[in-house]
């Protein structure tokens, strides 16, 4: 065997053995398995290592089975090279998912009728733009700078005190042009149905939420310990990273202990205290952020959140039609959207699970149930993913979730729960349950002082029902 020959062995054993060193250093250091697993395979792999080095070294292997070894160890680092890069894309693809809400947008539009003269900002230059005063003065500000910048000359401006009396006050002529946040706008068809109809968009600006001050950061949730999730959903094509009204208000007991989920639906019109704006309806919360929803929902039911999850139940259909579609349980049989959904198990796709999740006017107690339809799909989609099968399609997955979901919970965390549900195989004890109050029309709007809306008024017995099913939950 000339020099060459005994070289190139030596060459292929050493790069595979580096490659195994690589990929032992990225299970530990992302911990990808639970331990005992991640010692087992990388136990298993170093044994073959082992065994060639003690075969080379005292030249019992040649030809032929040295050349069947030399593949082994490099269909081995092929193997570890392919399953690196795949996970490191997911973890990638879960890091941006943690950070994507850190840049929230509020859309500001300039808003005419339909009728207007007006075809694009420019015309405006001699109009007064009228805004509402508890808007945000930096979104305010910054809108108004930017309006300089192009085109040289600094808007005047009219104060109205909400949304819903600007709105009123341009469709009936009194005013040229309002300033809208669009988080708003949904507000405003509530009393008045026609404003997108009679309106017209000249032109908009997104205006990045600056943090007025560093937020606290969350005590760590230690292994094994309970947790709260808040769950806030948009049922629009909005973008995730555009302040909202919460639609959907979910809070998800996690006790991995005893494998006990506990799914609790708060109604969007629940009537309650928003922190620094008063009382009104939870759903208006979203429009100051997730975390203005947050402390509303803990100082209501005297619980901490530990973190969020932001979803966007439309493009969250593209999740569910990944996951290969879900099994919802129906209580109660009926039509909507073209679809039948019987009474029992309905395996959905993303686009019937939309349909089913938005439904309100064949429910029985309309947003009431809805709210626990909501809760159904979610319970749905948590049984899937918890099915082994799902971590071989989690690259996909992890894709999908990036334009439907944004979080605040960690990727140790997340690592921490699937390596337990590896490890175990536990199969979650999953219960729903939902706040309940009386309706009313007769209540003041905070945000909306001049509207007549739909409230629902929590009761003391709920609050309290709620509260200690919660905290029973995560004993």
């Amino acid at each position: 065997m000339n020099k060459r020959d005994k070289i190139f062995p030596k060459a292929v054993a050493g790069f595979s053995f580096v490659i195994y060193l690589v990929f032992a250093f990225f299970l530990c250091r992302y911990n990808i398995l639970p331990i005992k697993y991640r010692a087992l395979l990388l136990g298993v792999l170093l044994i073959v290592y082992i065994i060639y080095g003690i075969l080379s070294y005292k030249k019992k292997i040649r030809g032929i089975g040295n050349i069947i070894f030399l593949i082994v160890l490099l269909i081995m680092s092929l193997g570890e090279i392919v399953f690196m890069s795949y996970a490191n894309s997911s973890i990638k693809t879960i890091n941006e998912i943690t950070t994507a809400n850190d840049g929230l947008k509020t859309e500001m539009s300039y808003i005419v009728r339909k009728d207007s003269p007006y075809k694009s900002l420019e015309d405006i230059k001699d109009e007064s733009l009228s805004i509402v005063e508890t808007e945000d003065s930096q979104t305010i500000d910054e809108v108004l700078r930017k309006y300089k910048e192009e085109f040289g000359i600094d808007l005047a401006t009219n104060k109205y005190v909400d949304y819903l009396s600007l709105g009123k006050s341009l469709l009936r002529g009194k005013e040229e042009v309002m300033l809208l946040n669009e988080g708003f706008r949904s507000l405003i068809e509530e009393s008045e149905e026609n404003f997108s109809q009679d309106t017209r968009k000249i032109g908009s600006v997104l205006v990045e939420n600056k943090k007025k001050e560093k937020k606290e950061e969350k005590e760590k949730v230690a292994e094994n310990d309970s947790f709260n999730v808040y769950i806030s959903g948009i049922d629009t094509y909005g973008s995730l990273s555009n302040v909202s009204r919460s639609d959907v208000n979910l809070v998800v007991s996690v006790n991995p202990t005893k494998g006990k989920v506990l799914i609790t639906t708060i109604p969007r019109d629940s009537y309650v205290n928003i922190p620094n704006k008063g009382m009104d309806k939870l759903t208006h919360a979203g429009l100051f952020g997730v975390d203005s929803s947050i402390q509303t929902i803990e100082s209501l039911l005297n619980i901490n959140i530990d973190y969020y999850g932001k979803v966007n139940f439309t493009t969250l259909t593209e999740l569910i039609d990944v996951l290969g579609g879900i099994d919802v349980e129906n209580p109660r049989a009926f039509s909507a959207g073209g679809y039948n959904f019987v009474e029992g198990t309905n395996h959905l796709n993303g686009t019937q699970a939309l349909v089913f999740a938005r439904d309100r006017y064949h429910q029985a107690e309309g947003d009431f149930d809805r709210g626990k339809n909501h809760t159904r799909i979610i319970t749905a989609i948590i049984n899937k993913m918890l099915k082994p099968e799902m971590l071989l399609n989690f690259g996909n997955i992890s894709q999908v979730a990036l334009r439907s979901v944004n979080t605040d919970m960690p990727y140790e965390k997340m690592i921490e729960l699937v390596n337990k549900q590896i490890d175990s195989g536990k199969k979650w004890d999953i219960e729903s349950g939902a706040l309940a109050g009386s309706g009313t029309m007769d209540l003041k709007s905070a945000l909306m002082p001049e509207a007549q809306l739909y409230m629902m008024v929590p009761s003391e017995e709920s609050v309290k029902e709620v509260e200690g099913k919660i905290k029973e939950n995560n004993k």
